[in-house]
């Protein structure tokens, strides 16, 4: 705030002593001339309005659309995601691209300066429609809404880093082209990434320096902004994303980069915009915290998003939040005792925030007084943008003959119906193909030893009757049908581990549920594991044998195991492997068990037989 007061003092200063002696006034240095000032870092006069001073320039008024989590929902949802209560206690039918893009433009009417903003997690979420293509789809739309710029959210690092930056961002085209990426899009263009950056001030190498780091994407983004009266001023945006999000299961980049601390990455960009001369700075943080009360409400108790809104550097003046799936529209005070809008405007496209005010052309800063905030709700109640709907239907389209394509063939059923001992036909494949699939990525030379999965990650079995898909035949997998047979959005991690952790996770098969009571959690294990139990003897000593390839495992020998990404973290009860070095990581579980799939001879059903219950004598 200092700044911002010296910027005004320097102004009225040498415009009072051009008054008293124009000689006098030629004196004063350079850095408080206030056209030196003007020309680098504040709103100037358009060259037909050189005699305005910058004293008789009206406020320039800016308006903020803001997105978040909208994770490729392009169709109109239904159920619970497609209602949306009120305050006085309506429920309101919300949601779906078209709408969105007409409620937006809508809110945008008569606006000179409308910004449109997205706050991660454009893409990588749940529905098949989007994801068959690679998310691409979502690109389409977010570009076809003219977005500005969007912050990195966890899902955004899915993949990897440099699957966001060089295919999402920069449109490079990977495999075969219209088959594993660079789909046409709904206006039979060629897909070319997306039209608008993508910031974040935390994420950082992981064997960087902590002492001052650079953020692995961009930390800020400036937008220009034009008053009525030619006047011009700039807002800075700093991109923020959740910290640890390389250890979300979905986003694993453990040994690939670190995402740190939110506070004093946004600060570091906050100094680096005022040295630009940028001084209405908004953060776009894709973190949150959760509202039990309606999306225009702030019944929120201190999480994440409200501590750092309330922490922040006072030259920060909006904080925009997401993550946590809950809108809410807060104010805080920052640390100088100001008022600080924080608003997160939900996800799935069912409201957006649309936040207003005016830039004093004096200070070029934001008049935190003319700061309104508020989500809309994306109702059904307007017409649905046409070149949106057709997007829509040409995405479903190309999804739907997707699912139908041949992919593999079937000799027989591959059940999942659990034995006594908790084995199943599926379980044992689905371990069978991670073994296969780790095998692939790891270092020349390198060996995984076993492969584990569990209950979460075994979904449908495989049938060999034909469906009801007109495209399918007896013993035929289509393209879809393998999508639902594993998979939790997560990735198959190779770590290294010990004999004794390896025991120690199939001891934590057994835990207790919401009753506390003792229940089996069955693992699935590949082919080349044999697993002896005793459910009757204590926690701690009911393995009684374990052995890969035929040899006796020893707790002191390491051994490299392929897991899903939530056993590597800990996640689900099974902490055994959460201290596993050296992790080397598969694409998206559901694309990397697909092309195993797409590799294989005819697939018939393993043999049980892995695990076995034996009585202690």
């Amino acid at each position: 705030m200092k700044s911002k007061f010296l910027l005004s003092l320097s102004l009225i200063t040498s415009l009072i002593l051009s008054m008293v002696s124009p000689a006098l006034a030629e004196s004063v240095p350079k850095s408080l001339d206030p056209s030196s000032v003007l020309d680098e870092h504040t709103a100037q006069s358009s060259k037909k309005d050189e005699s305005l001073t910058i004293f008789e320039a009206e406020p320039i008024d800016v308006q903020l659309l803001a997105i978040t989590d909208f994770h490729g929902y392009l169709a109109p949802t239904t159920g619970a995601d497609a209602a949306l209560k009120t305050q006085d206690g309506q429920t309101l039918t919300v949601g779906g691209a078209a709408y969105l893009s007409t409620q937006l433009n809508k809110a945008a009417e008569g606006q000179q300066n409308s910004i449109r903003v997205s706050n991660g997690d454009n893409f990588s979420g749940w529905p098949w429609q989007t994801m068959f293509s690679r998310d691409e789809p979502t690109v389409e739309f977010l570009n076809y809404l003219d977005i500005d710029v969007s912050s990195a959210g966890n899902h955004e690092l899915d993949i990897s880093l440099d699957f966001l930056t060089s295919h999402m961002m920069e449109g490079e085209c990977f495999g075969e082209v219209g088959v594993d990426s660079c789909f046409e899009t709904s206006s039979g263009e060629a897909f070319a990434g997306m039209d608008f950056p993508v910031i974040s001030s935390n994420i950082y190498p992981a064997n960087g320096s902590q002492k001052n780091p650079a953020s692995m994407l961009p930390s800020t983004y400036v937008q220009e902004v034009t008053g009525a009266d030619g006047t011009r001023s700039k807002v800075g945006f700093i991109g923020v994303t959740a910290p640890d999000s390389e250890r979300i299961f979905s986003s694993y980049q453990v040994d690939q980069m670190v995402v740190g601390s939110m506070l004093p990455a946004v600060n570091r960009a906050a100094d680096d915009l005022q040295r630009q001369g940028v001084e209405a700075i908004v953060v776009l943080a894709h973190e949150g915290d959760w509202n039990s009360g309606t999306y225009n409400e702030c019944a929120v108790s201190g999480g994440p998003l409200n501590r750092l809104a309330s922490q922040a550097s006072p030259a920060i003046d909006v904080v925009v939040g997401g993550h946590w799936h809950s809108a809410a529209t807060c104010v805080v005070q920052d640390p100088d005792g100001s008022p600080r809008p924080v608003i997160t405007p939900g996800h799935h496209g069912r409201t957006f925030g649309d936040i207003r005010f005016q830039i004093d052309p004096a200070n070029a800063d934001i008049d935190r007084a003319s700061i309104t905030a508020e989500n809309i709700p994306v109702t059904r109640d307007v017409p649905a943008d046409p070149t949106v709907a057709k997007m829509v239907d040409h995405w479903n389209a190309v999804a739907s003959a997707r699912w139908a394509q041949p992919l593999g063939t079937l000799a027989e059923d591959v059940t999942a119906t659990k034995d006594a001992d908790g084995e199943s036909e599926i379980g044992n494949l689905v371990a069978d193909a991670y073994l296969d699939i780790a095998q692939g990525l790891e270092p020349k030379n390198g060996t995984v030893d076993l492969a584990i999965t569990h209950p979460r990650q075994v979904r449908n079995p495989l049938i060999y009757k034909a469906g009801s898909n007109p495209s399918d035949s007896n013993g035929i997998i289509l393209f879809g049908e393998s999508w639902t047979v594993q998979g939790s959005a997560s990735s198959i991690v190779t770590i290294s581990v010990k004999g004794n952790q390896l025991r120690e996770l199939f001891e934590q098969q057994w835990q207790l549920d919401q009753n506390s009571k003792e229940t089996y959690v069955p693992l699935s294990v590949s082919g080349n594991v044999n697993l002896q139990l005793d459910p009757w003897l204590l926690h701690g000593v009911r393995v009684t044998d374990l052995k890969v390839n035929g040899k006796d495992v020893k707790d002191n020998v390491t051994y490299r195991v392929a897991v899903p990404s939530r056993i590597a973290l800990g996640m689900d009860g099974f902490t055994a492997l959460k201290s596993g070095t050296d992790p080397v990581r598969s694409d998206m579980d559901h694309w990397a068990f697909q092309d195993w799939m797409s590799q294989q001879d005819t697939i018939s059903a393993p043999e049980l037989g892995r695990v076995n219950y034996a009585v202690t004598e």
